[in-house]
């Protein structure tokens, strides 16, 4: 896999490192925790998989073709039960660039977060799992090389694992995968794409 756009991607997170520092000091003074922000902002990118959903989660992709996604995202908690689970709805803007794809995506989805882990109190974890609607500003090549059907608006799905230290409850590394499709013929004609990606996610 050529390094480009997994370059891009990292230099990008690590331009942002050193805001992680900024408060740090403020919030630990006060004792806030991760129960007094509602709003989220994350920044991620990811490599293209040439494989199915069902061989990202086996491990058992190829990442072999440069083509990669950089997403700007805003979360806002619409619902919390206790300090177990959340309900979300978040809005996405993204760019497609590579060898093979240079446009835009437009994300809307609604997410379930479940927060309680046992070892919360050395590393603050959560898993997240979503749906809802994307849509490209025009159709992509990987898409439409594996399917003549390939359409711009298809589902999404988003599988998330977050991590944070709790004294830091404002910050946390993203992992995700960033996977849209026709839902099973739900939405469309068109075939899948996934990305698998990294990121920081800021609560406010």
């Amino acid at each position: 896999m050529k390094l480009t756009g997994i370059t891009l991607i990292l230099i990008t997170l690590i331009a942002l490192s050193p805001f992680v520092s900024v408060g740090h000091t403020e919030v630990i003074r006060k004792g806030e925790t991760r129960l007094d922000y509602q709003w989220a902002f994350s920044l991620y990118g990811g490599v293209h998989a040439r494989d199915t959903l069902d061989d990202v989660i086996l491990f058992d992709a190829d990442y072999s073709d440069d083509n990669n996604v950089l997403v700007a995202a805003l979360t806002r908690e619409i619902y919390r039960y206790k300090h177990y689970l959340s309900l979300e709805i978040e809005g996405q803007v993204g760019r497609h660039f590579g060898d093979d794809v240079s446009h835009w995506e437009f994300v809307g989805l609604g997410l379930g977060r479940w927060h309680s882990f046992p070892w919360d109190n050395l590393v603050d974890t959560s898993l997240a799992i979503g749906a809802g609607l994307s849509n490209y500003s025009e159709i992509s090549c990987l898409e439409k090389d594996r399917n003549d059907d390939a359409q711009r608006l298809l589902g999404y799905l988003a599988f998330e694992l977050t991590f944070g230290l709790p004294r830091y409850p404002r910050w946390d590394l993203m992992m995700r995968i960033h996977h849209r499709s026709n839902m099973w013929g739900v939405i469309g004609e068109g075939d899948s794409s996934n990305y698998v990606c990294i990121g920081l996610k800021y609560a406010f």
